[in-house]
């Protein structure tokens, strides 16, 4: 059995599927935890969820995150503000590719051409999970200056992580997406010494818009590996 987190799938149904099939050869005794941002930027937004719904109910241990740009869908519904927030986050690409797949249309804050499982999947998705009582995963950041930082879910979404006090889930080790880095800084940051903020998104999406960027990865909790691949977009 092997536990990985995997970051910010944004859309890139290609690059997934070669992840977990080919380079992972994930089995149904894994565990495979995802951190949210399955959506937008990419060109298969509904190809990538409707692959993780089919996995899960295959059997696989999948559990996944909300990231922010599956809040800002859920917001933007009735809603013109977050709508054109959502917008200018790259939501039309993922309208786009719903209408694509279901053939069905959609106008400002209605979307029928997602289909209701998808929407329930979006609603249900959690803000963070503690595994092992050791890890915790949450797709944005935590702030270190409330008394209960899992109270705050704005910036469990949206964060952008920074150096935490040893008061912040003390004995834990945070690891995140949403803030991409280059593959080598975060290979880096695994081997600092007692790191306890870890983020590990290398910009699945940003293929050729910065060195280092352009991988999706996955995060082997047991081997403390990072296991990564190019984007196949």
């Amino acid at each position: 059995m092997a536990t990985y987190v995997i970051p910010d799938i944004h859309g890139c149904i290609r690059t997934l599927t070669y992840l977990l099939e080919e380079k992972l050869q994930i089995s149904k005794t894994d565990r495979i935890f995802m951190l949210g941002d399955y959506i937008d930027r990419g060109p298969d937004s509904s190809g990538v969820v409707t692959y993780i719904l089919k996995l899960i109910d295959s059997g696989y241990n999948i559990t996944c995150l909300k990231g922010n740009h599956e809040q800002l869908l859920l917001e933007s519904i009735g809603d013109s503000m977050y709508y054109n927030l959502w917008m200018l986050n790259a939501g039309e690409e993922t309208l786009n590719s719903y209408s694509k797949m279901t053939g069905l249309g959609y106008e400002e804050g209605s979307y029928p051409c997602i289909p209701t499982r998808h929407m329930e999947f979006f609603q249900s998705l959690p803000a963070y999970l503690i595994v092992d009582d050791k890890f915790v995963l949450v797709h944005g950041g935590l702030d270190y200056r409330l008394k209960d930082p899992f109270s705050d879910i704005k910036s469990m979404l949206w964060k952008r992580p920074e150096q935490i006090p040893d008061t912040l889930v003390p004995g834990k080790i945070i690891i995140h997406g949403h803030t991409p880095a280059s593959l080598d800084y975060i290979k880096g940051r695994l081997n600092v010494p007692n790191v306890r903020l870890i983020g590990i998104d290398a910009g699945c999406v940003y293929k050729g818009k910065g060195v280092g960027f352009g991988y999706l990865t996955a995060f082997n909790l047991e081997k403390w590996e990072l296991v990564w691949v190019e984007n196949r977009e």
